[in-house]
């Protein structure tokens, strides 16, 4: 992706760079406004055998995995519009299949056939060679403790590898933290494509083999897949490569015919009230279950529809569970009366996507003597 990082007015309006790998050559949209391609089948300058794997910076640096060639190029994107071939970055390859570039400009490819990692410093030269705790590494996505839109400060890679059925965690100097498999999801097979970090570090996995995407938190917790085979709302053809624009949180999947675009939203669920009924002297704990990072408002209505109490500012909440604790008092302070209650929870993304979604949740609680 390249946005124009001089003003926030258009951050939703971004240049997205796609590999079309059977006809040798790059599609990119201008800023949302065109379709432009770029290069053709060959081995020379200009031209692409088998791209896989591409990259760009704010700056205009586009970097792409050309497979085929066993070279990683170096082009540069223009403001208007136009693409400008400037070479290669390393040599010794054996079929690089994915490339991503950090905040400061650093490089990281995934070499295939060579079973390691190479990473770059942003002029080129080599900062260190991965080999260990790694089988034929596919694709990779990194977010770094710099980075402007990283709510956390995480600083980590997420490598797809073992032929397409394993995610592995390794912190920037090459060493693995953690790592997860098909199996321990439960799923008998799968075909991991790409991955992709969001703001908050949840960690976005296309799956080919069942058309899903796949979703785990910052420490590589399984959270959620969603979609199935299709071609409704929230159904993918063979998903494979995804980006994220952390500051706005669009999301952008290409498929085998196609390519889908969505926004990260808030979602999530009440688990319930504990205990339910309640005694108004003990007070009650409602439990939210979130799969997405996102802020959380609750309110209390009594039988007769009217606010009866606020329950503190709104939040920020991390995936995972949310316990807000209501004291069983309105908001005068006072014990609230034997009945029904009715509670709303409104959830809204961390990211810039709160100004068009939210999410409404609600249960009922019980108030007893």
């Amino acid at each position: 992706m390249y946005d124009d990082t001089t003003t926030r007015r258009d951050d939703d309006e971004l240049t997205l760079f796609a590999v079309h790998s059977g006809a040798g050559e790059i599609i990119y949209n201008v800023e949302f406004k065109r379709l432009e391609r770029y290069g053709e089948k060959g081995s020379g300058a200009g031209q692409f055998n088998q791209p896989m794997g591409i990259a760009a910076t704010p700056d205009g640096d586009v970097y792409v995995a050309d497979a085929g060639n066993n070279r990683v190029v170096h082009l540069q994107y223009n403001e208007d519009g136009s693409i400008t071939w400037l070479g290669k970055i390393g040599s010794g390859y054996n079929h690089p299949t994915d490339v991503a570039v950090d905040s400061k400009g650093t490089i990281y490819v995934a070499d295939e056939g060579n079973n390691r990692v190479v990473v770059f410093n942003a002029d080129g030269s080599v900062r260190s060679v991965w080999k260990r705790d790694l089988f034929k590494p596919r694709a990779l996505a990194m977010i770094d403790r710099d980075a402007p839109a990283n709510d956390n400060k995480d600083n980590f890679v997420a490598v797809i590898d073992n032929r397409q059925r394993r995610i592995s965690m390794f912190d920037p100097y090459g060493d693995l933290k953690v790592r997860v498999t098909h199996k321990e999801m439960g799923y008998e097979d799968v075909r991991f494509a790409y991955v992709a970090i969001d703001r908050s570090g949840s960690i976005y996995i296309t799956d080919m083999h069942n058309h899903q995407v796949h979703k785990f938190d910052r420490e590589l917790h399984y959270i959620i897949s969603i979609g199935r085979e299709g071609s409704d709302d929230y159904e993918f053809y063979s998903p494979r490569g995804i980006v994220i624009n952390p500051p706005t949180g669009q999301v952008f999947i290409a498929e085998a015919e196609g390519g889908q675009y969505y926004w990260i939203g808030a979602d999530g669920f009440i688990a319930g009230c504990y205990p339910n009924p309640f005694d108004a002297d003990q007070g009650t704990t409602i439990s939210i279950y979130l799969t997405e990072t996102a802020t959380i408002a609750v309110e209390i209505y009594d039988e007769d529809g009217f606010l009866v109490r606020k329950l503190s500012p709104r939040h920020k909440y991390p995936i995972g569970e949310a316990l807000i604790v209501w004291d069983g008092r309105d908001e005068r302070g006072e014990r609230v009366k034997t009945g029904r209650y009715t509670v709303k929870a409104e959830l809204k993304p961390a990211n810039i996507s709160k100004r068009y979604f939210k999410k409404e949740l609600q249960t009922t609680v019980r108030c007893t003597e």
